[in-house]
């Protein structure tokens, strides 16, 4: 869930604050031409909404504890001898 997250948050930091830039160059995004009238305001809540996303899958990540491996504990193998070793 969280890849996910991070990657739509990625996706709308990009697209927001990629659209400020354009703008200056006279070029926008098509995916978001429909708000081209709405800029600057638009790229810059697109952008903190993408980072806001960004952030809120790290923290999502941080408060999961690590799953702990179960690992059963066995009694270490008995050594074979072999003829003319010797007892260590």
């Amino acid at each position: 869930m969280s890849s996910i997250m991070t990657r739509i948050g990625i996706l709308f930091a990009v697209l927001g604050f990629g659209s400020l830039i354009l703008e200056q160059f006279d070029y926008e995004f098509r995916l978001i031409a429909w708000a081209s009238d709405m800029q600057p305001f638009f790229g810059i809540i697109l952008g903190v909404v993408g980072l806001a996303l960004v952030g809120g899958a790290a923290a999502m990540n941080r408060a999961k504890p690590a799953p702990q491996p179960q690992v059963a504990q066995q009694p270490p193998a008995p050594q074979q001898q072999y003829p003319n070793q010797p007892q260590g």
